[in-house]
Protein backbone atom coordinates (compact mmCIF):
# COMPACT_ATOMS: atom_id res chain seq x y z
CA UNK A 1 0.00 0.00 0.00
CA UNK A 2 1.26 3.55 -1.11
CA UNK A 3 1.92 6.08 2.17
CA UNK A 4 0.95 8.66 -0.38
CA UNK A 5 -2.46 8.26 0.00
CA UNK A 6 -2.67 8.00 3.83
CA UNK A 7 0.22 10.97 4.89
CA UNK A 8 0.22 13.95 7.16
CA UNK A 9 0.23 16.50 4.31
CA UNK A 10 -2.90 14.64 3.02
CA UNK A 11 -4.43 15.60 6.16
CA UNK A 12 -3.13 19.01 6.70
CA UNK A 13 -4.06 20.16 3.22
CA UNK A 14 -7.76 18.54 4.30
CA UNK A 15 -7.82 20.41 6.99
CA UNK A 16 -6.94 23.46 5.79
CA UNK A 17 -9.96 23.33 3.23
CA UNK A 18 -12.07 22.17 6.05
CA UNK A 19 -10.99 25.33 8.67
CA UNK A 20 -11.24 27.84 5.21
CA UNK A 21 -14.49 26.12 4.00
CA UNK A 22 -16.44 25.88 7.64
CA UNK A 23 -15.43 29.33 9.03
CA UNK A 24 -17.49 30.44 5.88
CA UNK A 25 -20.11 28.42 5.92
CA UNK A 26 -20.56 29.19 10.01
CA UNK A 27 -21.12 32.83 8.67
CA UNK A 28 -23.59 31.67 6.01
CA UNK A 29 -25.10 29.25 8.03
CA UNK A 30 -26.35 31.46 10.82
CA UNK A 31 -27.21 34.35 8.77
CA UNK A 32 -29.26 31.78 7.27
CA UNK A 33 -31.30 30.12 10.54
CA UNK A 34 -31.40 34.47 11.48
CA UNK A 35 -33.08 35.54 8.83
CA UNK A 36 -35.47 32.45 8.22
CA UNK A 37 -36.70 32.51 11.73
CA UNK A 38 -37.59 36.00 10.72
CA UNK A 39 -39.42 35.69 7.49
CA UNK A 40 -41.29 32.46 7.97
CA UNK A 41 -44.00 33.03 10.58
CA UNK A 42 -44.14 31.32 13.93
CA UNK A 43 -46.84 29.02 13.33
CA UNK A 44 -45.21 28.28 9.27
CA UNK A 45 -41.72 27.93 11.53
CA UNK A 46 -42.81 25.05 13.69
CA UNK A 47 -44.19 23.26 10.14
CA UNK A 48 -41.22 23.86 8.23
CA UNK A 49 -39.18 22.53 11.62
CA UNK A 50 -41.05 19.19 11.60
CA UNK A 51 -40.23 18.85 7.95
CA UNK A 52 -36.76 18.81 8.66
CA UNK A 53 -36.99 16.73 10.94
CA UNK A 54 -38.58 14.26 8.38
CA UNK A 55 -36.32 15.13 6.15
CA UNK A 56 -33.26 13.55 8.47
CA UNK A 57 -35.24 10.47 8.96
CA UNK A 58 -36.37 10.01 4.79
CA UNK A 59 -33.31 10.46 3.75
CA UNK A 60 -31.11 8.31 5.57
CA UNK A 61 -33.96 5.79 5.60
CA UNK A 62 -34.22 6.20 1.46
CA UNK A 63 -30.96 4.26 0.95
CA UNK A 64 -30.57 1.13 2.73
CA UNK A 65 -26.44 1.16 3.94
CA UNK A 66 -25.32 3.75 1.32
CA UNK A 67 -23.95 6.04 4.16
CA UNK A 68 -22.21 2.75 6.00
CA UNK A 69 -20.42 1.60 2.89
CA UNK A 70 -19.68 5.31 2.02
CA UNK A 71 -18.33 6.04 5.34
CA UNK A 72 -16.04 2.86 5.96
CA UNK A 73 -14.73 1.52 2.60
CA UNK A 74 -14.13 4.31 0.80
CA UNK A 75 -11.74 5.62 3.32
CA UNK A 76 -9.97 2.04 3.06
CA UNK A 77 -10.32 2.08 -1.43
CA UNK A 78 -8.50 5.59 -0.96
CA UNK A 79 -5.64 4.60 1.03
CA UNK A 80 -4.93 1.77 -1.01
CA UNK A 81 -4.67 3.89 -4.22
CA UNK A 82 -7.32 1.87 -5.79
CA UNK A 83 -8.69 4.18 -7.85
CA UNK A 84 -10.52 2.46 -10.39
CA UNK A 85 -12.40 0.37 -7.92
CA UNK A 86 -12.89 3.44 -5.97
CA UNK A 87 -14.82 4.90 -9.13
CA UNK A 88 -17.01 1.92 -9.47
CA UNK A 89 -18.25 1.98 -6.02
CA UNK A 90 -18.70 5.68 -6.23
CA UNK A 91 -20.96 5.35 -9.23
CA UNK A 92 -22.98 2.46 -7.82
CA UNK A 93 -23.67 4.05 -4.33
CA UNK A 94 -24.55 7.46 -6.35
CA UNK A 95 -26.53 5.85 -8.80
CA UNK A 96 -28.30 3.89 -6.30
CA UNK A 97 -28.44 6.81 -3.98
CA UNK A 98 -30.62 8.37 -5.91
CA UNK A 99 -33.46 6.04 -7.18
CA UNK A 100 -33.98 5.48 -4.40
CA UNK A 101 -33.94 8.85 -2.74
CA UNK A 102 -36.67 9.44 -6.21
CA UNK A 103 -38.54 6.37 -5.19
CA UNK A 104 -39.22 8.14 -1.72
CA UNK A 105 -39.51 11.43 -2.46
CA UNK A 106 -42.71 10.10 -5.17
CA UNK A 107 -43.71 8.36 -2.45
CA UNK A 108 -43.81 11.32 0.15
CA UNK A 109 -45.60 13.57 -2.78
CA UNK A 110 -48.67 11.07 -3.35
CA UNK A 111 -49.05 10.54 0.53
CA UNK A 112 -48.81 14.49 0.77
CA UNK A 113 -52.14 15.23 2.28
CA UNK A 114 -52.07 12.42 4.99
CA UNK A 115 -48.45 13.18 5.98
CA UNK A 116 -49.47 16.83 6.51
CA UNK A 117 -52.51 15.80 8.72
CA UNK A 118 -50.16 13.35 10.55
CA UNK A 119 -48.29 16.39 11.87
CA UNK A 120 -50.94 18.29 12.61
CA UNK A 121 -51.25 21.01 9.48
CA UNK A 122 -53.68 19.53 6.94
CA UNK A 123 -53.82 22.93 5.32
CA UNK A 124 -50.01 22.53 4.21
CA UNK A 125 -49.96 19.76 1.57
CA UNK A 126 -49.09 21.68 -0.90
CA UNK A 127 -45.90 22.52 1.04
CA UNK A 128 -45.20 18.69 1.63
CA UNK A 129 -45.14 18.12 -2.32
CA UNK A 130 -42.45 20.82 -2.51
CA UNK A 131 -40.42 19.35 0.21
CA UNK A 132 -40.67 15.95 -1.48
CA UNK A 133 -38.41 17.77 -4.38
CA UNK A 134 -35.97 19.37 -1.51
CA UNK A 135 -35.69 15.63 -0.62
CA UNK A 136 -34.58 14.52 -3.91
CA UNK A 137 -31.73 17.40 -4.53
CA UNK A 138 -30.78 18.07 -0.74
CA UNK A 139 -30.27 14.42 -0.04
CA UNK A 140 -27.98 13.50 -3.06
CA UNK A 141 -26.09 16.40 -2.56
CA UNK A 142 -25.11 15.70 1.14
CA UNK A 143 -24.74 12.00 0.17
CA UNK A 144 -21.62 13.51 -2.15
CA UNK A 145 -20.88 15.45 0.47
CA UNK A 146 -20.12 12.65 2.67
CA UNK A 147 -18.50 11.13 -0.05
CA UNK A 148 -16.12 13.75 -0.92
CA UNK A 149 -14.91 14.03 3.25
CA UNK A 150 -14.35 9.69 2.83
CA UNK A 151 -11.80 10.52 0.06
CA UNK A 152 -10.38 13.55 2.64
CA UNK A 153 -11.77 16.05 -0.32
CA UNK A 154 -12.47 18.72 1.68
CA UNK A 155 -11.45 21.25 0.05
CA UNK A 156 -14.57 19.54 -2.69
CA UNK A 157 -17.16 18.81 0.14
CA UNK A 158 -16.85 23.01 1.25
CA UNK A 159 -17.48 23.78 -2.00
CA UNK A 160 -19.96 22.03 -2.50
CA UNK A 161 -21.92 22.64 0.75
CA UNK A 162 -21.29 26.30 0.41
CA UNK A 163 -22.79 26.63 -2.86
CA UNK A 164 -26.26 24.96 -1.93
CA UNK A 165 -25.41 27.57 1.16
CA UNK A 166 -24.73 30.59 -0.53
CA UNK A 167 -27.69 30.49 -3.02
CA UNK A 168 -30.36 29.56 -0.59
CA UNK A 169 -28.71 32.96 1.57
CA UNK A 170 -29.43 35.17 -1.04
CA UNK A 171 -32.61 33.34 -2.32
CA UNK A 172 -34.04 34.18 1.26
CA UNK A 173 -33.11 37.77 1.16
CA UNK A 174 -34.14 38.31 -1.93
CA UNK A 175 -37.41 36.94 -0.99
CA UNK A 176 -38.03 38.66 2.42
CA UNK A 177 -36.22 41.80 1.53
CA UNK A 178 -33.82 41.31 3.97
CA UNK A 179 -36.28 39.80 6.65
CA UNK A 180 -38.13 42.78 6.40
CA UNK A 181 -41.53 41.08 5.51
CA UNK A 182 -42.51 37.37 6.51
CA UNK A 183 -42.53 34.80 2.98
CA UNK A 184 -44.71 32.16 2.85
CA UNK A 185 -43.79 28.73 3.39
CA UNK A 186 -44.58 27.31 -0.47
CA UNK A 187 -42.27 30.07 -1.66
CA UNK A 188 -39.46 29.81 0.30
CA UNK A 189 -39.72 25.65 -0.07
CA UNK A 190 -40.07 26.40 -3.93
CA UNK A 191 -36.42 28.55 -3.61
CA UNK A 192 -35.06 25.85 -1.42
CA UNK A 193 -35.82 23.44 -4.01
CA UNK A 194 -34.33 25.31 -6.61
CA UNK A 195 -31.22 25.99 -5.05
CA UNK A 196 -30.62 22.36 -3.74
CA UNK A 197 -31.20 21.23 -7.70
CA UNK A 198 -28.55 23.55 -8.97
CA UNK A 199 -26.35 22.50 -5.70
CA UNK A 200 -26.52 18.95 -6.64
CA UNK A 201 -25.91 19.28 -10.29
CA UNK A 202 -22.35 21.42 -9.04
CA UNK A 203 -21.64 18.70 -6.61
CA UNK A 204 -22.08 15.80 -9.36
CA UNK A 205 -19.98 17.48 -11.57
CA UNK A 206 -17.39 17.90 -9.05
CA UNK A 207 -18.10 14.63 -8.24
CA UNK A 208 -17.17 12.84 -11.90
CA UNK A 209 -14.07 15.21 -12.17
CA UNK A 210 -12.18 14.31 -9.11
CA UNK A 211 -13.26 10.03 -9.82
CA UNK A 212 -11.29 10.70 -13.31
CA UNK A 213 -7.93 11.38 -11.82
CA UNK A 214 -8.63 8.49 -9.46
CA UNK A 215 -9.25 6.64 -12.40
CA UNK A 216 -6.01 7.27 -13.85
CA UNK A 217 -4.07 6.30 -10.67
CA UNK A 218 -5.31 3.13 -10.31
CA UNK A 219 -3.39 1.38 -13.52
CA UNK A 220 -2.26 -1.57 -11.36
CA UNK A 221 -4.68 -2.50 -8.67
CA UNK A 222 -5.07 -5.93 -6.31
CA UNK A 223 -7.57 -4.80 -3.48
CA UNK A 224 -11.42 -6.73 -3.82
CA UNK A 225 -14.28 -6.03 -1.31
CA UNK A 226 -16.06 -8.60 -1.05
CA UNK A 227 -19.76 -8.34 -1.15
CA UNK A 228 -20.20 -10.38 2.35
CA UNK A 229 -18.08 -7.57 4.30
CA UNK A 230 -20.45 -4.82 2.83
CA UNK A 231 -23.45 -6.59 3.83
CA UNK A 232 -22.29 -8.05 7.05
CA UNK A 233 -20.97 -4.66 8.10
CA UNK A 234 -23.51 -2.20 6.50
CA UNK A 235 -26.62 -3.76 6.98
CA UNK A 236 -27.01 -3.56 10.90
CA UNK A 237 -25.33 -0.29 11.07
CA UNK A 238 -27.93 1.31 8.48
CA UNK A 239 -30.81 -0.63 10.97
CA UNK A 240 -29.32 1.19 13.93
CA UNK A 241 -29.18 4.25 12.31
CA UNK A 242 -32.07 4.74 11.19
CA UNK A 243 -33.44 3.26 14.57
CA UNK A 244 -31.19 5.78 16.13
CA UNK A 245 -32.74 8.37 14.46
CA UNK A 246 -36.20 7.15 14.95
CA UNK A 247 -35.52 7.73 18.81
CA UNK A 248 -33.56 10.90 18.20
CA UNK A 249 -33.92 14.67 18.75
CA UNK A 250 -36.13 14.33 14.73
CA UNK A 251 -38.39 12.07 16.14
CA UNK A 252 -38.94 14.46 19.77
CA UNK A 253 -39.60 17.17 16.82
CA UNK A 254 -42.46 15.32 15.36
CA UNK A 255 -43.89 14.09 18.65
CA UNK A 256 -43.69 17.90 19.92
CA UNK A 257 -45.46 19.06 16.74
CA UNK A 258 -48.11 16.26 17.18
CA UNK A 259 -49.02 16.11 20.55
CA UNK A 260 -48.16 19.92 21.50
CA UNK A 261 -48.84 21.58 18.40
CA UNK A 262 -46.90 23.56 15.35
CA UNK A 263 -46.63 26.77 17.11
CA UNK A 264 -45.21 25.35 20.15
CA UNK A 265 -42.93 23.29 18.07
CA UNK A 266 -41.29 26.55 16.64
CA UNK A 267 -39.32 27.40 20.11
CA UNK A 268 -38.40 24.03 20.65
CA UNK A 269 -37.18 23.71 17.14
CA UNK A 270 -35.07 27.07 17.47
CA UNK A 271 -33.70 25.81 20.24
CA UNK A 272 -32.66 22.34 18.35
CA UNK A 273 -31.67 24.30 15.31
CA UNK A 274 -29.23 26.60 17.05
CA UNK A 275 -27.69 23.42 18.91
CA UNK A 276 -27.79 21.86 15.10
CA UNK A 277 -25.93 25.21 13.79
CA UNK A 278 -23.22 24.73 16.05
CA UNK A 279 -22.81 20.85 15.55
CA UNK A 280 -23.32 21.32 11.95
CA UNK A 281 -20.42 24.49 11.45
CA UNK A 282 -18.24 24.22 14.62
CA UNK A 283 -15.61 21.94 14.92
CA UNK A 284 -17.39 20.06 17.81
CA UNK A 285 -18.98 18.04 15.50
CA UNK A 286 -17.59 18.52 12.03
CA UNK A 287 -14.31 17.58 12.74
CA UNK A 288 -15.60 13.74 13.03
CA UNK A 289 -16.49 14.29 9.39
CA UNK A 290 -12.53 14.73 8.82
CA UNK A 291 -11.10 12.07 11.09
CA UNK A 292 -13.20 8.96 10.01
CA UNK A 293 -11.15 8.72 7.26
CA UNK A 294 -7.74 9.07 9.42
CA UNK A 295 -9.13 6.86 11.76
CA UNK A 296 -9.74 3.94 9.12
CA UNK A 297 -6.22 4.94 7.66
CA UNK A 298 -5.44 3.87 10.91
CA UNK A 299 -6.89 0.63 11.02
CA UNK A 300 -5.39 -0.10 7.85
CA UNK A 301 -2.02 0.61 8.68
CA UNK A 302 -2.28 -2.03 11.62
CA UNK A 303 -2.36 1.17 14.47
CA UNK A 304 -2.97 -0.11 17.65
CA UNK A 305 -5.99 0.12 19.81
CA UNK A 306 -4.87 2.13 22.22
CA UNK A 307 -3.53 4.79 19.78
CA UNK A 308 -6.94 4.62 18.36
CA UNK A 309 -8.88 5.33 21.96
CA UNK A 310 -6.46 8.61 22.38
CA UNK A 311 -7.12 9.98 19.20
CA UNK A 312 -10.15 9.88 19.87
CA UNK A 313 -9.99 11.16 23.34
CA UNK A 314 -8.30 14.23 21.56
CA UNK A 315 -11.08 14.94 19.12
CA UNK A 316 -13.35 14.74 22.35
CA UNK A 317 -11.10 17.37 24.20
CA UNK A 318 -11.37 19.88 21.10
CA UNK A 319 -15.12 19.54 20.89
CA UNK A 320 -15.37 20.62 24.37
CA UNK A 321 -13.04 23.14 23.70
CA UNK A 322 -15.70 24.92 21.52
CA UNK A 323 -18.43 23.65 24.04
CA UNK A 324 -16.92 25.36 26.73
CA UNK A 325 -17.01 28.75 26.21
CA UNK A 326 -20.73 28.90 24.28
CA UNK A 327 -21.57 27.07 27.46
CA UNK A 328 -20.54 29.81 29.46
CA UNK A 329 -21.57 32.55 27.13
CA UNK A 330 -25.14 30.88 27.63
CA UNK A 331 -25.19 30.87 31.06
CA UNK A 332 -24.40 34.58 31.82
CA UNK A 333 -25.87 36.48 28.91
CA UNK A 334 -28.54 33.37 27.51
CA UNK A 335 -31.63 34.99 27.43
CA UNK A 336 -29.87 38.12 25.71
CA UNK A 337 -28.35 36.34 23.31
CA UNK A 338 -31.80 34.50 22.12
CA UNK A 339 -33.55 37.59 22.31
CA UNK A 340 -30.89 39.00 19.82
CA UNK A 341 -30.64 35.86 17.65
CA UNK A 342 -34.42 35.41 17.60
CA UNK A 343 -35.81 38.85 16.55
CA UNK A 344 -37.60 38.54 20.41
CA UNK A 345 -39.94 35.86 18.69
CA UNK A 346 -38.59 33.04 20.93
CA UNK A 347 -37.88 34.14 24.48
CA UNK A 348 -39.40 30.83 25.36
CA UNK A 349 -36.77 28.74 23.57
CA UNK A 350 -33.48 29.62 26.11
CA UNK A 351 -34.54 26.57 28.52
CA UNK A 352 -34.28 24.11 25.37
CA UNK A 353 -31.54 25.55 24.84
CA UNK A 354 -30.10 24.81 27.69
CA UNK A 355 -31.02 20.94 27.43
CA UNK A 356 -29.54 21.06 24.23
CA UNK A 357 -26.04 21.71 24.94
CA UNK A 358 -25.94 19.36 27.53
CA UNK A 359 -27.44 16.96 24.72
CA UNK A 360 -24.90 17.69 22.53
CA UNK A 361 -21.91 17.29 24.76
CA UNK A 362 -23.24 13.88 25.27
CA UNK A 363 -23.56 13.05 21.64
CA UNK A 364 -20.03 14.28 20.88
CA UNK A 365 -18.66 11.22 22.86
CA UNK A 366 -21.50 9.37 21.13
CA UNK A 367 -20.06 9.77 17.88
CA UNK A 368 -16.52 8.96 18.33
CA UNK A 369 -17.63 5.55 20.35
CA UNK A 370 -19.58 5.25 17.05
CA UNK A 371 -16.60 6.33 14.89
CA UNK A 372 -14.46 3.48 17.02
CA UNK A 373 -17.16 1.16 16.27
CA UNK A 374 -16.92 2.18 12.28
CA UNK A 375 -13.31 1.98 12.51
CA UNK A 376 -13.56 -2.23 13.69
CA UNK A 377 -16.51 -2.98 11.61
CA UNK A 378 -19.00 -3.76 14.62
CA UNK A 379 -22.23 -3.52 12.85
CA UNK A 380 -24.14 -6.06 15.10
CA UNK A 381 -23.13 -4.24 18.18
CA UNK A 382 -24.55 -1.30 17.19
CA UNK A 383 -27.41 -2.10 16.27
CA UNK A 384 -27.59 -4.29 19.83
CA UNK A 385 -26.87 -0.89 21.51
CA UNK A 386 -29.37 0.99 19.52
CA UNK A 387 -32.22 -1.36 19.74
CA UNK A 388 -31.55 -0.77 23.73
CA UNK A 389 -31.24 2.59 23.53
CA UNK A 390 -34.96 2.48 22.39
CA UNK A 391 -35.67 2.35 26.21
CA UNK A 392 -34.85 5.80 26.90
CA UNK A 393 -37.22 7.43 24.20
CA UNK A 394 -40.11 4.84 24.90
CA UNK A 395 -39.58 6.24 28.75
CA UNK A 396 -39.70 9.63 27.80
CA UNK A 397 -42.83 9.10 26.14
CA UNK A 398 -44.36 6.79 28.96
CA UNK A 399 -43.88 9.52 31.41
CA UNK A 400 -45.17 12.74 28.67
CA UNK A 401 -49.07 12.51 29.97
CA UNK A 402 -47.24 13.37 33.98
CA UNK A 403 -44.09 16.34 33.05
CA UNK A 404 -45.02 16.96 29.47
CA UNK A 405 -42.04 17.60 26.74
CA UNK A 406 -38.87 17.33 29.49
CA UNK A 407 -40.11 13.86 29.77
CA UNK A 408 -39.51 13.37 25.87
CA UNK A 409 -36.10 15.42 26.31
CA UNK A 410 -34.86 13.08 29.48
CA UNK A 411 -35.70 10.67 27.17
CA UNK A 412 -33.35 11.56 24.81
CA UNK A 413 -30.52 11.85 27.58
CA UNK A 414 -31.61 8.25 28.12
CA UNK A 415 -30.98 6.80 24.86
CA UNK A 416 -27.88 8.27 24.30
CA UNK A 417 -26.17 7.18 27.87
CA UNK A 418 -27.81 3.94 27.15
CA UNK A 419 -26.34 3.58 23.71
CA UNK A 420 -22.89 4.94 24.65
CA UNK A 421 -22.44 2.44 27.72
CA UNK A 422 -23.42 -1.02 25.26
CA UNK A 423 -21.24 0.44 22.76
CA UNK A 424 -18.38 0.04 25.02
CA UNK A 425 -19.26 -2.91 26.33
CA UNK A 426 -19.01 -4.30 22.46
CA UNK A 427 -15.64 -2.23 21.69
CA UNK A 428 -14.26 -4.14 24.35
CA UNK A 429 -15.49 -7.33 23.23
CA UNK A 430 -13.46 -6.81 20.60
CA UNK A 431 -10.76 -5.76 22.33
CA UNK A 432 -10.31 -2.07 22.44
CA UNK A 433 -10.96 -0.47 26.14
CA UNK A 434 -12.49 2.87 25.62
CA UNK A 435 -11.91 5.23 28.19
CA UNK A 436 -12.87 8.94 28.44
CA UNK A 437 -10.44 11.96 29.27
CA UNK A 438 -12.17 12.38 32.56
CA UNK A 439 -9.38 14.74 34.13
CA UNK A 440 -9.81 16.78 31.05
CA UNK A 441 -13.27 17.29 31.15
CA UNK A 442 -13.00 18.09 34.68
CA UNK A 443 -10.63 21.06 33.65
CA UNK A 444 -13.59 22.30 30.95
CA UNK A 445 -16.34 22.09 33.34
CA UNK A 446 -13.86 24.61 35.87
CA UNK A 447 -13.24 26.83 33.59
CA UNK A 448 -17.07 27.10 32.69
CA UNK A 449 -18.03 27.59 36.19
CA UNK A 450 -15.43 30.07 37.50
CA UNK A 451 -16.21 32.79 34.77
CA UNK A 452 -19.74 32.11 35.43
CA UNK A 453 -19.66 32.40 38.93
CA UNK A 454 -17.56 35.71 38.36
CA UNK A 455 -19.62 37.28 36.23
CA UNK A 456 -22.49 36.39 38.62
CA UNK A 457 -21.07 37.79 41.65
CA UNK A 458 -20.45 40.95 39.45
CA UNK A 459 -23.85 41.27 38.85
CA UNK A 460 -25.31 41.01 42.47
CA UNK A 461 -23.66 44.43 43.00
CA UNK A 462 -25.57 46.22 40.15
CA UNK A 463 -28.20 48.44 40.90
CA UNK A 464 -31.35 47.88 38.90
CA UNK A 465 -31.28 45.79 35.92
CA UNK A 466 -28.28 45.84 33.36
CA UNK A 467 -29.05 46.75 29.89
CA UNK A 468 -28.80 44.07 27.32
CA UNK A 469 -25.76 44.95 25.15
CA UNK A 470 -23.79 45.45 28.46
CA UNK A 471 -25.06 41.65 29.46
CA UNK A 472 -23.87 40.57 26.06
CA UNK A 473 -20.84 42.07 27.08
CA UNK A 474 -20.48 40.32 30.06
CA UNK A 475 -21.20 37.24 28.31
CA UNK A 476 -18.36 37.16 25.77
CA UNK A 477 -16.00 38.11 28.81
CA UNK A 478 -16.83 35.20 30.27
CA UNK A 479 -16.34 33.18 27.59
CA UNK A 480 -13.15 34.38 26.90
CA UNK A 481 -12.25 33.93 30.54
CA UNK A 482 -13.25 30.19 29.54
CA UNK A 483 -10.64 29.97 27.09
CA UNK A 484 -7.63 31.39 29.38
CA UNK A 485 -8.46 29.71 32.33
CA UNK A 486 -8.50 26.43 30.41
CA UNK A 487 -5.25 27.43 28.50
CA UNK A 488 -3.57 27.59 31.99
CA UNK A 489 -5.12 24.51 33.37
CA UNK A 490 -3.44 23.07 30.07
CA UNK A 491 -6.33 20.05 29.34
CA UNK A 492 -4.42 18.42 26.32
CA UNK A 493 -1.11 16.64 26.86
CA UNK A 494 2.30 17.60 25.07
CA UNK A 495 1.70 14.27 22.77
CA UNK A 496 -1.34 15.93 21.28
CA UNK A 497 -0.40 19.74 21.38
CA UNK A 498 1.82 18.48 19.06
CA UNK A 499 0.01 16.80 16.96
CA UNK A 500 -2.57 19.63 16.45
CA UNK A 501 -0.06 22.09 15.93
CA UNK A 502 1.90 20.03 13.57
CA UNK A 503 -1.67 20.37 11.32
CA UNK A 504 -2.24 23.90 12.13
CA UNK A 505 -0.39 26.52 9.85
CA UNK A 506 1.63 28.24 12.83
CA UNK A 507 2.05 26.67 16.64
CA UNK A 508 -0.76 28.36 18.07
CA UNK A 509 -2.61 25.89 20.52
CA UNK A 510 -1.46 26.13 23.66
CA UNK A 511 -4.34 24.51 25.38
Amino acid sequence: MSNHYGTVAVAKKSLSHFALGRLVSAVVGIATLLLRVRALGRSDYGFYIALLAAFEIAQLAASPGAYAIAFRYLPELRSAGQGRTLGRLVAGLSAYRILTLALCAALAASLAQPLATLVGAPQQAAAVRLFALVLVFEGMARFIDVQFESLMQQGLAQLSVLTRNVSKLIALVVASDFGSHEVELTHWLSLEAFTSGIGACVSCLLLVHHLRKRWREGDHESAHLPVWRFTRFAVPTYLSQVIYLCSGTEMVKLLVSKLIGITFTAAFGFAAALAGTIQRYLPSFLLIGWVRPLFITARQQGRPHEELVELAGTVIKLNLLVLAPIATLLCVSGAELVHLLSGGRMADSLAYLYFFLVLLAVQTVRALIALLGMTLEIGSGGLMATSISLGGLTIGVLAFPAYGIWALTFGLLLTELLWGCTMVFFLRQHGMRYRLPWVAIGKFMLSVLVPWMMMESLLQFQSGSAPMLALLALGFLAALLCLLLSALLRPFNEAERSLINRLLPLKIFVW
